[in-house]
């Protein structure tokens, strides 16, 4: 019985990673109109290193602590890369501890 909850478990994991990569990837050669559309502004903005641009947009979450410690704040971040034409051509996620106003894009550019 705990096998196959642990099976069921990890493939729902597994679907939920890959629904996500997907509807990221539907993003891919769409325009940064239509996100900003979509999703709303981004929380900030910067160069790509070339002609383009990165828009950054973030989700505040809350974390349990470990081992007594407290909770924290964690961000959810998704950064969306446009061309110079204005057409999304990469993204990524990553989860941080800082806060949008803090975070270094230069170590995010792409040129």
């Amino acid at each position: 019985m705990k096998k196959s909850i642990l099976i069921l478990l990890a493939v729902g994991l597994l679907t939920a990673c890959v629904s996500q990569q997907e509807i990221m990837n539907s993003w891919l050669g769409s325009t940064k109109q239509n996100l900003i559309m979509s999703w709303g502004p981004p929380v900030r903005t910067a160069s790509d290193g070339g002609t383009g641009e990165i828009l950054v947009y973030a989700n505040q979450g809350y974390w349990p602590g470990y081992n007594g410690q407290g909770a924290f704040v964690c961000w959810d971040y998704k950064y969306m890369y446009a061309n110079s034409d204005g057409k999304i051509y990469y993204w990524m996620t990553r989860r941080e501890r800082v806060p949008p106003t803090q975070i270094d894009l230069n170590i995010y550019k792409r040129y």
